[in-house]
């Protein structure tokens, strides 16, 4: 990923944070040239340092997964397009804001029924309490979850590197920062809000 010095964040727990809060990620694997690209929602093991998944068993990446030449999955923050019009001085140009975390790392499978079910306990426990009303997989028959389970293949990514990027204007002015920050956070997009907030902690923290 091409990161300027000024973009480039590190630190190990951020991006944590980051990958726990936009847990959807595009999986991307190479395998003798070939690229496939798929979306998953991921968890994170902080203690582990893994990351972990499921897909449909008819989806065939999962059989490239441990034989992958290459693999790197994305997770996206929020981004926004900026206007040059909102700078202080008439000398930009239109640009884009974005926050996107990359994992390079090496899968493998998850066998035993007990971990597939822990799995998914896990991933709708955490999803229904950020955005679901309470369901918990006690809820899903028996059978169902059986039918569920031989439907899915899970599978664990052992995290060899990350990185991420913050674009957040931070090669302009303090006073363009403030300009972007106040027409993001004025915006009825709640995806453009987000951004204004990590925008304004960037700021502060830059400050300290």
């Amino acid at each position: 990923m091409y990161t300027p010095d000024s973009f480039l964040v590190s630190e190990r727990e951020v991006l944590y944070d980051w990958i726990e809060r936009w847990s959807f990620g595009k999986l991307a694997t190479t395998q003798r040239g070939r690229i496939e690209i798929n979306s998953f929602p991921f968890y994170l093991d902080r203690e582990k340092h893994e990351l972990v998944g499921h897909m449909g068993r008819t989806n065939r990446q999962w059989q490239s997964l441990m034989r992958a030449d290459d693999l790197l999955v994305c997770f996206d923050g929020p981004h926004g397009y900026v206007s040059p019009r909102w700078y202080s001085q008439p000398d930009g140009v239109p640009t884009w804001n974005f926050l996107s975390v990359q994992v390079v790392g090496a899968a493998e499978l998850i066998k035993t029924e007990a971990e597939s079910v822990s799995v998914l306990r896990h991933m709708s426990e955490i999803n229904e309490e950020h955005y679901g009303e309470g369901w918990t997989l006690d809820e899903l028959a028996a059978d169902k979850l059986s039918m569920m389970l031989k439907a899915l293949v899970f599978f664990r990514i052992k995290i060899q590197s990350m990185e991420g990027k913050a674009k957040l204007s931070q090669n302009r002015s303090k006073m363009d920062r403030v300009g972007v920050i106040q027409k993001f956070a004025a915006s009825p997009d709640t995806q453009l809000q987000a951004l204004a907030r990590l925008m304004k902690d960037a700021l502060k923290q830059e400050q300290k």
